[in-house]
């Protein structure tokens, strides 16, 4: 039988990107007299291009710290902000107990991201972690799995399993190498066109049973 690899998504997978954020907005609204229902609703479009979210501050609202310093300071921040979750701990920690090799495949920068890992005590429970600002190419692009197989030390197929939130990173990225995908729609209904996971999940915790399946399959 292949070897079982699990790979997961980071932000909004295995730690609460959102919840974050609303922690850090919540500090910057007081800070810069910023509407904190405008951040929270801007977040979302912006999630991946944080210079023009910042950009768009200053525009809008005449913040006078400029881009590169109220950039640094969010991705300071953030991390700090993160909170463990020691139910996908103990997850995590139970797919290795079972066999499972797992992996961490993420956008984002290797300080910003390795310090939310750190913060949610997640590091030590994965044996890979790739991060596109290290490997410079980023979801869905299938380059970036195949660096967290070969990190892992195994082939693609649908023996590796793929869970995330993001549609298109995750799910299709992740079909486009052949790999078997599982959406973590967080309550979200799966939008009538698009990528289609082969399996949809309503939080991480319950990608223990999907896979504990896969194993027994």
């Amino acid at each position: 039988m292949p070897d079982l690899v699990g790979l997961f998504d980071l932000d909004d997978t295995l730690i609460r990107r959102r919840e974050a954020f609303e922690r850090w907005a919540a500090e910057f609204s007081a800070a810069h007299q910023v509407p904190l229902e405008w951040l929270l609703a801007t977040d979302p479009a912006y999630s991946s291009r944080r210079a023009e979210f910042f950009e768009l501050v200053k525009a809008t609202f005449g913040v006078r710290p400029g881009v590169p310093e109220l950039h640094a300071q969010y991705r300071r921040r953030t991390p700090e902000l993160v909170v463990a979750d020691p139910q996908v701990c103990a997850m995590l920690t139970g797919l290795r107990e079972a066999g499972w090799r797992l992996g961490v495949v993420t956008n984002g920068m290797v300080d910003n991201q390795t310090s939310k890992l750190r913060r949610a005590g997640l590091y030590d429970l994965v044996d890979a972690v790739v991060i596109s600002d290290a490997v410079k190419v980023r979801k869905p692009d299938a380059r970036i799995f195949h660096h967290a197989l070969t990190r892992l030390g195994a082939e693609p197929g649908p023996h590796v399993v793929m869970v995330g939130d993001s549609l298109e990173n995750d799910i299709a990225g992740a079909r486009g190498v052949g790999l078997t995908t599982v959406w973590v729609s967080h309550g979200r209904p799966l939008p009538g066109t698009g990528p289609r996971p082969h399996r949809t999940i309503c939080t991480v915790n319950e990608a223990a049973v999907v896979l504990a399946e896969r194993k027994a399959g």
